[in-house]
């Protein structure tokens, strides 16, 4: 039976199951935006197929946009157990149970005892004809003891897709930088296995290739690019805002350590006291992270809320959107000032002139394709006065900004709207 159904998969001239895996918390917009252009992606190319996400978020399965969720591999570690400890023990149990499971059912088709939330995974991943990692910039080091796991548990779930002979790939990525000094050689091996890796900015093309993984690696654009939104927030009216007001919206996150965090929120707020006090402008802060533990932007908003002198002409969503509410707030802005980087995504896509602060190469990468260098400041470089003189230029350059936009980024975009016939052809090459 199991000869029969690799046979059988083998030649589909189409997949009739598809499973995206390493999706993280929808909490993220960014993320969520992702995925769901993802899923729209896979339908437009394979109508008739069948899709499944594993999850790392949480262990209890779901829906995301009428597709069904499943915890992944990874969740279990992260979520089942508190004590760092455990997750680590558990991890060393459950990596080579379930590689050695999916090498000795490829080879004899013997399904090994294992627990029953392993099994419905590996079952998740038999089943599928075609896996695709879900496009973001996950594969890179994180500081912290647990958090070195992330690498390992992603490659994991990536080796067991393949060591059960999947078509696999990995939608729009960024990847990079690794802190320790077994991550890169234990990437480059584990990424030279892909049917195919396509990466949205040059940064990561030249990191690849200097750890020797070039044959499976295409160019391509990052997927947020193709979210689109039909709602409509009216942000003037929702948040009481004069419409003779420049509506200047703001992503802050946590990213720094102690002080250094501190003095970026406080140039932030210097600049938009600034922006207040100079360019007639009210602030709105909007969550791009609105996580239940660990990340929730809404904290840093309102810290950089209370660093400001004119705080009463600052607002800070308070609540939750998702990825569609959020995507039309950025369509009713004047400017934006964005951190997180699908804010600065979303924002462009909506011909929203932006400031981007970059705390990955994604951000400068991305920015460099669209000819729009000059709005980049790095993280780690935020003073108050940088802020204040690119807000106020890009204050009185909107026009030629927006002029910018609508000649270069329109066929950026179509390079999004082929991503997925890459996944297409290198299914077909792998058949």
């Amino acid at each position: 039976m199991t000869a029969a159904h690799m046979t059988q998969q083998k030649n589909n001239p189409t997949p009739r199951n598809v499973l995206i895996t390493n999706v993280y918390s929808s909490d993220n917009k960014g993320d969520a935006a992702l995925t769901s252009v993802l899923v729209k992606d896979i339908k437009r190319a394979f109508p008739s197929a069948a899709v499944r996400i594993l999850s790392l978020e949480s262990t209890r399965a779901g829906v995301f946009e009428d597709v069904p969720v499943q915890p992944a591999f990874m969740a279990y570690v992260l979520n089942s157990k508190k004590n760092p400890l455990l997750k680590l023990l558990y991890a060393l149990y459950m990596v080579p149970a379930t590689l050695g499971w999916a090498l000795v059912y490829k080879a004899l088709g013997w399904r090994l005892p294992l627990p029953n939330h392993l099994q419905q995974v590996v079952g998740a991943y038999v089943a599928a004809d075609l896996i695709i990692g879900v496009g973001g910039g996950y594969i890179r080091s994180r500081k912290g003891l647990v958090q070195r796991l992330n690498i390992p548990l992603l490659l994991h779930g990536l080796l067991v897709g393949r060591f059960l002979g999947k078509t696999t790939a990995l939608y729009s990525q960024s990847v990079g930088p690794f802190l320790g000094p077994l991550e890169e050689p234990m990437v480059a091996a584990v990424l030279r296995r892909m049917d195919l890796i396509i990466l949205r900015e040059d940064v990561s093309v030249a990191l690849l290739k200097r750890l020797g993984v070039t044959k499976n690696v295409v160019r391509s654009v990052d997927s947020g690019f193709l979210l689109a939104s039909d709602r409509t927030a009216n942000v003037r009216a929702t948040y009481n805002i004069a419409k003779d007001k420049l509506l200047l919206g703001v992503t802050v996150r946590k990213w720094l350590q102690g002080e250094a965090q501190v003095a970026y929120e406080k140039a932030v707020a210097g600049a938009l006291d600034s922006a207040v006090q100079k360019l007639g402008a009210h602030v709105i802060f909007i969550p791009q992270v609105t996580a239940a533990k660990g990340d929730d932007d809404r904290q840093p908003s309102m810290r950089v809320q209370q660093y400001m002198k004119f705080a009463s002409e600052a607002t800070v969503v308070s609540d939750t959107p998702d990825h569609h509410d959020i995507k039309s707030m950025y369509n009713e802005l004047d400017m934006l000032l964005g951190t997180r980087f699908h804010s600065v995504i979303f924002s462009l896509t909506s011909y929203v002139p932006v400031v981007a602060i970059e705390y990955e190469h994604k951000t400068s990468g991305i920015m460099h394709d669209l000819q729009l260098d000059d709005w980049v400041i790095k993280i780690e470089d935020v003073t108050t006065d940088r802020l204040i003189r690119m807000l106020r230029r890009l204050a009185g350059e909107r026009a030629q900004y927006v002029q910018h936009l609508r000649r270069h980024l329109p066929p950026y975009v179509e390079q999004a709207h082929n991503t997925i016939q890459l996944v297409a052809q290198a299914y077909d090459a792998a058949r």
